[in-house]
């Protein structure tokens, strides 16, 4: 065989054993080129929204609060009990909200009781020259200095020394002690049986009784 044509033969083998890869065809086994994708979710639908924020709890001022609620205890003296002030005109005392309502009108001495009172506890009386002025205490009302009704006539007398008697003794009759705060007023206190059972707040010059 010529030698020339044995050189052709060997680059016809070459080019047999080294195919080129053209876009399209299969890649020869273990070329580079044959790469596995990476698998890719499925797409459906509308994107899931994320879940909704929770509301903002409210502050701890704005909470209600889990305190109960109290009202102070009333309290007699020195110049009235609650709202009610002595010298008030039956329309101020009225205006208040804590009198029942008079049974009569006119310009003298007209009396009613308290509202939150038993019926024959809490007289008020009023005058017709000096307004308001006689208040009857009832149940555990006290005065500021303590005194209240079913204390002893004793506890009575160490918290008003200058209680004096008009009608009978301390253990069992009725007089007046002064009224600290208020030179104007006394308490009219009534005892039987060694128990205070009557106090009163009212003008000295009160002109309805007695």
């Amino acid at each position: 065989m010529p030698v020339v044509g044995t050189i052709t033969c060997l680059l016809l083998l070459g080019a047999c054993a080294s195919p080129t890869h053209r876009s399209g065809d299969a890649a020869p086994a273990g070329s580079p080129e044959q790469t596995t994708a990476a698998p890719t979710a499925p797409t459906t639908g509308t994107p899931t929204a994320p879940p909704p924020t929770s509301a903002t709890p409210p502050s701890p001022s704005a909470r209600p609060s889990s305190r109960p609620t109290t009202t102070a205890p009333l309290m007699l003296g020195p110049n009235g009990l609650g709202t009610l002030r002595l010298g008030m005109s039956r329309q101020q005392a009225t205006a208040t909200g804590m009198l029942r309502p008079f049974p009569t009108n006119g310009n003298g001495c007209a009396s009613t009781h308290l509202r939150s009172a038993p019926t024959d506890r809490g007289l008020v009386i009023f005058s017709g020259t000096l307004g308001l002025a006689v208040i009857n205490a009832y149940g555990s009302i006290k005065t500021p200095e303590g005194a209240r009704i079913g204390m002893s006539s004793a506890d009575m007398l160490r918290i008003y020394p200058t209680w004096k008697a008009v009608d009978g003794d301390a253990t069992d009759g009725r007089g007046f002690a002064k009224t600290p705060g208020n030179d104007r007023a006394v308490y009219r206190i009534a005892t039987r049986n060694g128990t205070v059972t009557e106090l009163t707040l009212q003008y000295s010059n009160q002109d309805c009784y007695e």
